[in-house]
């Protein structure tokens, strides 16, 4: 019984990336060329805060005013971005492809990839200095973002517009509870703070929230070309994809934890 082959057809075309950092964030800006390798560094606009006096009729008004002073010099909000590399890889033999055909193959894993790195990275960024809150209502999404939010815009005195960062889990319960507001290519709360829902997050129900976001990226990707790595041995074509990424957020970070499975 004769068997008709298949026919080879182009791949079908996704709609696009899904939501997370690279949609959320500022950028991704152009990663400098030095900064490639040594990462960038900023003075962020979006820290500091005010303060208030009373008017007197009499008195040295500087002594009721609170001076913000850098005692060394130094600006203590300086942030570091550090660089990291995203890369993808491909081992295949030579048989039936073309050096074109796999630089595009493996340039589609980058693409299809280095969103969930970058924020990886992000992610232990945050964990690694943020500010442990600690919900009364653990297992309400309300009861998690009002406190984060309120950490953010009461407590610290945050002025612009923060981030909340999550795991894409997270997502469905904030969703159903009236958390998340299309606002054109954004997902925001009500009080107007970005929703991250990271598919690189730990997805351990910790919720957190952050002052702005920025990622730098390397304008170009860089390829082995593939006749450089031929192991002719064992007849297998090694290649490579990678681009230089720095993750940062400005000020302030904080968490807490959702309960998204409460004991019965």
């Amino acid at each position: 019984m004769a068997i008709t082959p298949h026919v080879p057809v182009p791949a079908p075309e996704p709609r696009g990336l899904r939501y997370g950092l690279l949609t959320a964030a500022i950028g991704p800006l152009p990663l400098p060329e030095h900064g490639e390798g040594g990462g960038v560094t900023y003075e962020p606009v979006s820290c500091g805060q005010a303060y208030w006096y009373s008017t007197p009729c009499h008195g040295d008004l500087r002594l009721a005013k609170t001076l913000d002073e850098y005692v060394d010099g130094s600006d203590p909000d300086q942030v570091e971005a550090e660089p990291f590399v995203v890369y993808s890889s491909l081992v295949c033999g030579p048989v039936g492809n073309t050096s074109a055909g796999l630089e595009a193959k493996v340039r589609r894993r980058l693409a299809n990839g280095e969103q969930t790195v970058a924020e990886f990275a992000l992610w232990n960024l945050i964990v690694a200095g943020d500010t442990p809150l600690t919900s009364a209502l653990a297992t309400d999404p309300v009861a998690i973002v009002a406190e984060l939010e309120q950490w953010l815009y009461g407590t610290v005195a945050y002025g612009n517009v923060g981030y909340l960062h999550a795991s894409p889990r997270f997502a469905s319960y904030a969703t159903e509870a009236g958390l998340v507001i299309r606002d054109g290519p954004l997902l925001r709360t009500h009080m107007g703070t970005v929703w991250v829902f990271g598919g690189g997050y730990t997805d351990d129900g910790t919720v957190a929230i952050t002052g702005n976001v920025a990622v730098w990226r390397a304008t170009d990707v860089f390829v082995t070309p593939a006749g450089q790595v031929m192991d002719r041995t064992a007849n297998q074509v090694s290649i490579v994809a990678e681009r230089e990424y720095a993750v940062a957020f400005d000020c302030l970070a904080a968490s807490t934890v959702f309960d998204w499975m409460p004991s019965s």
